[in-house]
Order: structure tokens, then sequence, then C-alpha cells
């Protein structure tokens, strides 16, 4: 992938000087996305407690940094996450590592299926990318090159900024306010004002 290869292209490469069957390996992003989506759905906190961890993993530095277009593919799923029971189960320490974890490797393994990559990065929407999914990759794409380009789309609000202005991945204003808030407080605005589910909020309601 290092040469500007995908992911699929990549594996089936590696298949082949091997002596397997290249063929054979296939990615199924909209499988991905249910699964990622049973994740979230299972428990309030434990879809907060993967944010916070994901968010601080964005921002990290060296071998601990979440790609950035991985990012950006898990605030979408949030997006599309009604809203859920909160606190219906007292999950474990182990239990919540694990599926943040395999949040991780879904949402990489994702925008690598859905973005056509090449030596520099993301450079578009793969050719086959599902239908049903282009509409991520087009803002995984859109939000990749503007991070690029030095700025950050705000988490909160969503308006775009100096990525040097953000703090805790929103603009200023945002990170003010949202700074005298408690902890589900500052969940329900990520991504959108006022939601209601994880990712629907109110002024979505009224335009629908």
């Amino acid at each position: 992938m290092a040469k500007g290869k995908g992911l699929l292209e990549s594996v089936r490469d590696i298949a082949g000087e091997h002596g397997l069957k290249g063929t054979k390996y296939r990615i199924d992003a909209d499988k991905i996305v249910r699964e990622s989506e049973k994740i979230l759905r299972e428990d309030y906190t434990q879809t907060l407690m993967i944010s916070a961890v994901l968010g601080q993993m964005v921002e990290a530095r060296g071998r601990e940094r979440l790609p950035a277009p991985a990012f950006f593919a898990f605030i979408e799923m949030l997006s599309k996450i009604p809203d859920a029971p909160r606190d219906t189960k007292s999950e474990t320490s182990t239990e919540i590592e694990d599926r943040t974890t395999r949040i991780i490797e879904l949402m990489t393994t994702l925008v690598s299926v859905l973005c056509e990559w090449s030596e520099k990065g993301i450079v578009g929407v793969d050719e086959n990318c599902p239908e049903s999914l282009r509409d991520m990759a087009k803002v995984v794409f859109r939000k990749t090159k503007l991070l690029q380009g030095g700025l950050w789309t705000c988490i909160s609000c969503g308006n775009i900024v100096n990525v040097k202005e953000t703090r805790a991945l929103m603009c200023a204003t945002c990170d003010s306010s949202i700074s005298r808030s408690d902890i589900h407080q500052r969940f329900d605005q990520m991504a959108g004002r006022n939601r209601t589910g994880y990712g629907r909020t109110t002024s979505e309601e009224n335009d629908d």
C-alpha cells in the first residue's frame, strides 16, 4: 500500500507471492459497515468511550496515531447511528478495549477499500466502491484533502478552520462552549448540533 496500491490489490499480490490464489480474497465493505453499526448500537456508554479513545488517537503522534481518514469514516458512521438505550449493561474495561480495537480495524479497512490510494495517500473514490457508500467515501476524501491543506472540519459545528486553531478536534468557539458541559453533552454535540441520536440532530430532523 505504501507504493500506492489499494488494500485488496496488495493482499492479492502478497497471496500470489506465496503461491496462494489471490482472487479468493474479498473484502465486503457493506459487511464492515453492518458490523460497525452493530457495535456502535450496543450501548451508549460503550460508544462514548470508543469515541473518546479514537478522538485521542487521531491527535496522537507516532505509532499510536489513528489515520485521519479512518477517523473521518468513524464520524460518518456515528452520524448514521440512531439513538440507543443508555447504560443498559456494564461493560468491563476488557470488553470496551476489544470493541475499540475492532472498530479501529474496521474503519482502517473500510477507508482502504472505499478510497483510491496513491503513494501520496487518498486521491479519490475507488471505482469499486459500493454505490451505497460513495457519499461516505466522498466525505472522507474531502476532509482528508482539507487536512492536507492545513484545514480541519470541526466535529461539533462542522465549520472549516485552520488545523492549528483547533482544540480537542473542535474550533475554539465550540471547545469553549462544550468545555463547560458534562461529558455526555459533549458527545451529544459531536459531529452536529443538538444531537438527538448518535448522529441525528434537531436541525437535520427539521430539514427532513
